[in-house]
């Protein structure tokens, strides 16, 4: 009796563990997602030399990004969005996400901190003209949200901002879809330009 309840303890322990693997398979998504995003983006950029990554993601906490949830953006922008991504993607980015050098892209990147970004761009900080001399060639920095998906995993929703100067930058949603394996971006709107 007491190896049989020993027995029924270990194998519920082990149900109740989390499946590490999952985590890494939707670590292993998230960042290719955000690779597809990223070149997609910057596909017809010929002079870029790298790209500068912000390491904290964005959260849905924006005026923009409110606007559009309250008008059914996301439903009238993406027609063919599956049932669950608007809902991951709202959970999501509840929390920002510290990213790490996981992408798989074709230019060279750096990631920079949150803390760099705000120290550039306080008062007495260097502005623009400091930003360009630490990162030269980089056309300005990326910020990104996290991914919402689907339930089966092969469609997300995903924010990309383009920050390049005090009146040049862009922000985007791009839904992508898993194709044979491959993130596509199947449409990219833009939500606003500066």
């Amino acid at each position: 009796m007491k190896y049989l309840l020993l027995t029924v303890i270990v194998i519920l322990g082990f149900m109740a563990l989390p499946s590490t693997s999952s985590a890494a398979d939707e670590s292993a998504e998230q960042y290719a997602v955000y690779s597809a995003v990223i070149a997609n983006t910057f596909k017809k950029e010929t002079k870029l030399k790298q790209l500068v990554i912000q390491d904290l993601t964005a959260t849905d906490g924006t005026a923009i990004e409110k606007l559009r949830e309250e008008g059914r953006y996301f439903e009238r922008t993406f027609p063919t969005l599956k049932p669950g991504v608007i809902t991951d993607y709202k959970t999501r980015n509840k929390e920002p996400l510290r990213l790490t050098a996981s992408f798989d892209l074709q230019i060279k990147y750096v990631m920079v901190t949150d803390k760099e970004i705000e120290k550039i761009f306080k008062q007495g900080g260097g502005w623009w003209e400091e930003f360009y001399k630490k990162y030269p060639d980089s056309g300005g920095f990326i910020s990104l949200s996290r991914p919402g998906f689907n339930a089966a995993m092969d469609q997300a929703l995903v924010y990309i901002g383009h920050f390049c100067g005090g009146l040049c930058g862009t922000g985007y949603y791009a839904l992508l879809e898993k194709r044979d394996h491959r993130w596509i971006v199947v449409r990219q709107t833009m939500a606003w330009i500066s």
